[in-house]
């Protein structure tokens, strides 16, 4: 629930504005001068806005507004007030003040300026944890192998040299490669002009991937009824993303080769060369070491695509991700759907962390969006999550259970070896009763002759 702080010296004012704002859910506290007001910011609870009258005796809103500043509280503040001139909101604006409203004021306009107030503050905070969580954009890196890629990312940044990127399908090779164009803008003060554009090899048919990597001319082929650049000019003076490359064909292999060694081509159709300057990263969930000694992927391309390698762990090989990454998807998710991003509960949790994610994480936003979207309370329930992922929690207990069972029968058979098969000694040894002992024996199938 959303926190308000009213402060006005006319208790009719409170009263009203306390009345509109608790029927619209929201928890609202209340100060009849800027003096109690500070010390509620200072010494109360957390505050999602202020909604304070400017002209009043003693400490005025302005008071406040510098006050909420000076003890550096990110809370947006909402000028009210009989005074309206355009100098006093100009005066409250440039101080800091979100938004200013005049009296008498309309109930629709609070509603409208608290809703919209409150939602920027929901993404702002939803920024500053992403930029907690993603050092570089995009990235949540709370595991040692992620960190290990962020440095990684912020070294080959300001750098042309081609990356290679490997991982399984899913495990977020295009966030890495998306991560170092975006690094790379930055690192050029933030030219966000910059372009990334991607293609997926897979998703081309063969015979077209050549035109699309290169373009063509009008008339080149049956059906190029006019010129089309390709994706390789489409990327002049940014990033190319060639996303599963294993699987372009041979032929076109070597023409992407001379590209990225002389960065030029010749589109189809056309015996012109065409000069393109544009960064080349690559991804692949397929082993090229392997395709090589095959003959299925070109060897002086192998080694021109990886001057720099980044291999992006799979999500069950990096498990202190899943909770941050999920938590991240469950707010996107929840402000996308108008939902209250309320959490996880612990059934949840350990069934998201004890699950194998054989999709990675793209099955993990998947499995986040489906709980947002069938969830019917703010916390996410057991109810909301695929079966089989519930199995899969239940059979890890059941595995950590089985253990124990193991190792407490083991103990039991050398307990009673030791006496001799004598119950009463080895409940003594044990400290426990021989009715005890003899339910343990008779449940693990104990022989005691």
């Amino acid at each position: 629930m959303k926190r308000i702080l009213v402060v006005d010296d006319e208790p009719n004012v409170r009263t009203v504005l306390t009345m509109l704002l608790e029927d619209d859910g929201y928890e609202v506290l209340t100060a009849e001068n800027g003096e109690r007001a500070m010390s509620a910011i200072d010494d109360g609870p957390d505050l999602d806005l202020v909604i304070t009258d400017l002209k009043m005796p003693g400490a005025d809103g302005l008071a406040l507004l510098r006050h909420l500043k000076q003890a550096g509280r990110e809370v947006p503040l909402v000028m009210i007030t009989a005074y309206g001139s355009i100098e006093k909101a100009v005066e409250a604006m440039k101080g800091g003040a979100a938004d200013f409203i005049t009296k008498p004021f309309n109930k629709d306009v609070i509603r409208h300026v608290v809703h919209k107030l409150l939602k920027a503050e929901d993404l702002r905070k939803e920024n500053d944890l992403l930029r907690q969580a993603c050092p570089v954009p995009g990235v949540i890196a709370h595991s040692a192998g992620m960190r290990e890629i962020v440095e990684l990312v912020e070294k080959v940044a300001g750098a042309p040299s081609a990356v290679l990127i490997l991982g399984e399908s899913g495990a977020g090779k295009e966030v890495i490669a998306r991560a170092i164009h975006a690094k790379t803008a930055e690192k050029k003060k933030g030219d966000f002009s910059v372009p990334f554009v991607s293609i997926s090899c897979p998703a081309v048919p063969d015979t077209l991937i050549e035109s699309e990597l290169f373009g063509y001319r009008k008339g080149a082929f049956t059906g190029a009824s006019q010129n089309f650049s390709g994706k390789i000019s489409q990327a002049r003076g940014g990033v190319l993303f060639l996303d599963e490359i294993a699987e372009i064909p041979l032929p076109t292999q070597a023409k992407l080769l001379r590209f990225i060694e002389e960065k030029v081509f010749e589109p189809l159709g056309s015996t012109a060369k065409t000069k393109v300057d544009a960064r080349i990263i690559c991804a692949t969930n397929k082993d090229l070491d392997v395709l090589v000694r095959e003959g299925k992927f070109r060897e002086d391309l192998y080694y021109r695509i990886n001057t720099i390698t980044i291999r992006v762990p799979p999500l069950r090989e990096r498990r202190q991700d899943i909770l941050p990454l999920a938590e991240h998807f469950l707010r996107h998710y929840s402000m996308t759907l108008g939902k209250l991003p309320g959490g996880f509960a612990g059934q949840v949790k350990d069934a998201l962390c004890a699950y194998s994610w054989p999709g990675n994480v793209r099955e993990l936003r998947n499995v986040i969006e489906r709980a947002v979207v069938l969830s019917s309370t703010d916390v996410i329930t057991a109810e909301s999550l695929p079966r089989q992922m519930l199995g899969s929690a239940a059979g890890e207990q059941a595995g950590a259970d089985n253990k124990i069972e193991q190792m407490e029968r083991t103990m039991l058979l050398d307990v009673m070896r030791r006496n001799g098969g004598n119950v009463s000694s080895a409940a003594r040894e044990l400290g426990i009763s021989r009715d005890t002992l003899r339910y343990r024996i008779r449940k693990y199938g104990i022989d005691v002759g």
